[in-house]
């Protein structure tokens, strides 16, 4: 009996953590001025004039704010059947629904207030103690 409750309360808890867990986990692309594009990065912080990201690594990637010229908020693909604009599973493909920041026309100021905006928008995760 004990051995069952115990069972049920663990899957509860594994089935809890899951969503909170891919929820924490976004995914950022960031299009540099010299065209060069940096991809499966977490947005960490804003730090003076620079954005602080963590690479799928670990590795620390920080880079200044006006060298970027688009964010992209990466969005998880999946195939929509009854998409409303009738392109469920091309959408998912090419980052139809992903959230675009166009920054290039900002000047530091625009951007810097726009990259706050970002970061309360989408928090970084906190982490927990282990």
């Amino acid at each position: 009996m004990r051995a069952r409750a115990f069972l049920a309360v663990l899957m509860c808890e594994v089935g809890c953590a899951f969503p909170r867990m891919s929820a924490a986990q976004d995914r950022w692309q960031v299009t540099l001025h010299s065209g060069a594009i940096v991809w499966d990065l977490r947005m960490v912080r804003l730090a003076g004039d620079t954005l602080v990201f963590r690479q799928t690594d670990g590795t620390a990637r920080r880079l200044p704010v006006m060298q970027v010229d688009e964010l992209r908020l990466v969005q998880k693909a999946e195939k929509r059947q009854n998409a409303p604009d009738g392109q469920g599973t091309g959408n998912g493909l090419m980052g139809g629904t992903d959230l675009i920041w166009q920054l290039t026309l900002l000047d530091r100021a625009e951007r810097l207030r726009v990259l706050r905006q970002i970061l309360a928008d989408h928090p970084p995760p906190t982490r927990s103690p282990p």
